[in-house]
């Protein structure tokens, strides 16, 4: 898992911070992400592999998930499908597909795997801060 520990559910109320699980095999967007974590007003914690966000849904309540569906082991397709069977998950966590790979026919793959929405790589700042506006907003309502 990344550098960053994860925080107390208090210290995360106190800072209003959604908490963004982000699954991702590659160690440099861990960092990258981890880097932006404050520009974008979230607190993020990293998974290598489904196995360990598994592990990390067992443990912490996430309220966006960033999946790279292009991982070794266990794609992203199947990685969703697990989470999305959780039964103990108390609500639907909006989960967002991320990949250099994504083709037309991607999109309709991840939408019936039981992703969300998608974010290609490269992606600008704005454009995550755009998607993770906009599903915590949907999420909260």
């Amino acid at each position: 898992m990344g550098t960053q520990q994860p925080i107390s559910l208090a210290e995360r109320k106190a800072e209003c911070k959604p908490l963004v699980l982000v699954v991702d095999d590659d160690a440099i967007h861990h960092k990258l992400l981890d880097l932006l974590a404050e520009r974008l007003e979230i607190t993020v914690h990293m998974a290598s592999s489904c196995a360990q966000a598994v592990e990390a849904l067992h443990m912490f309540s996430f309220d966006l998930i960033l999946l790279d569906y292009r991982m070794p082991e266990v794609d992203g397709y199947l990685c969703v499908q697990r989470i999305r069977q959780m039964k103990e998950l108390k609500h639907d966590i909006p989960i967002i597909a991320v990949s250099a790979h994504i083709r037309p026919d991607s999109i309709d793959k991840c939408l019936e795997a039981g992703m969300d929405d998608l974010l290609c790589k490269p992606f600008t700042l704005e454009e995550l801060h755009s998607k993770l506006c906009y599903w915590l907003q949907k999420k909260s309502e």
